[in-house]
């Protein structure tokens, strides 16, 4: 994986080489600063701008790939013309597309249950955050600062979706200082992307276009895996801080995932920051639009 902007200029011959890019790129830790707590979460007007330039350009299609809710991405981000993949790709809209996974809805009930007993659980412990997400549930640790309170978190969550997990109910995921509770279906960031690669983007653009995914989380190693040889990726953050998820026993089922196991798949770029996002947002413009009026540099 090599730093993006010590290779800008290959990543310009990339740009020239296709007429047409999907931009597709991740929000919370990539298009804006992690937080202490996800309600503080903001787009710099720079970067909305920027965004809105490429939702407007017709040679550029725009998604947003967030673990977020539909809801609350739409809020957020509050463009039109852009794709919204949403709740790790359960929730679905934008251009000619609405969905949601059907059978995610099957699982409403359960998750509301096991939300209501983490809240019950864990609402004692200072910085704790147990964020309802419709079709997930998310526990965000990040602001939970005594060593032994995020070991009773863990605790916790691992005592109450035991049984859910042994069923088969439920799939229990980690990201940054967050524990996601998510539908029991096989449809993460990864293999919306494919299924949009397959069944959507043909409709808007034929074969001469650039794949782009910029993230920073392990989900978003998914992504990387899945792209490989097919566009460009570009990692956010620290690339010795990069660890894939796997699948392992918990319980004596295949349902939780771990982040702790490393893997040697990565991304092409890396850059370090959402400020760097933003520079390379801007320069994927301008490249952009100085090669559709014949100028090329």
């Amino acid at each position: 994986m090599k730093y993006l902007f010590d290779n800008i200029q290959t990543v310009n011959e990339h740009l020239r080489s296709k007429e047409n890019v999907i931009l597709l790129t991740d929000f919370d830790g990539t298009l804006t600063p992690i937080r202490k707590h996800p309600d503080l979460a903001a787009l710099s007007e720079e970067i909305r701008q920027t965004l809105i330039k490429f939702s407007q350009d017709k040679a550029i299609f725009l998604g947003i790939i967030t673990g977020r809710s539909l809801k609350q991405i739409k809020k957020l981000v509050n463009i039109r013309d852009v794709l919204y993949v949403a709740n790790h790709g359960i929730e679905l809209e934008g251009p000619d597309i609405r969905s949601t996974c059907p059978e995610a809805k099957k699982a409403r009930s359960t998750l509301w249950h096991i939300y209501m007993k983490l809240f019950k659980s864990l609402r004692h412990i200072e910085g704790i955050y147990v964020e309802d997400k419709g079709l997930s549930v998310s526990l965000h640790y990040r602001a939970v600062e005594k060593r032994g309170d995020v070991n009773e978190v863990s605790r916790t969550l691992h005592a109450i979706t035991k049984p859910f997990l042994e069923r088969n109910m439920i799939l229990l995921s980690e990201g940054k200082m967050v524990y996601e509770i998510r539908p029991p279906v096989k449809w993460n960031k990864a293999t919306a992307i494919q299924w949009l690669l397959t069944d959507y983007f043909p409709l808007k653009f034929n074969e001469d276009v650039l794949i782009m995914y910029l993230g920073d989380d392990k989900a978003d190693i998914e992504v990387f895996d899945s792209l490989q040889g097919k566009g460009l990726t570009i990692f956010v953050g620290n690339p010795a801080n990069m660890s894939a998820t796997e699948y392992h026993h918990v319980a004596g089922n295949d349902n939780y995932r771990s982040p702790f196991t490393p893997n040697t798949s990565v991304a092409d770029y890396y850059v370090h920051s959402p400020d760097e996002v933003k520079t390379f947002l801007e320069h994927l413009y301008e490249q952009k639009h100085e090669v559709h009026n014949g100028c090329p540099q």
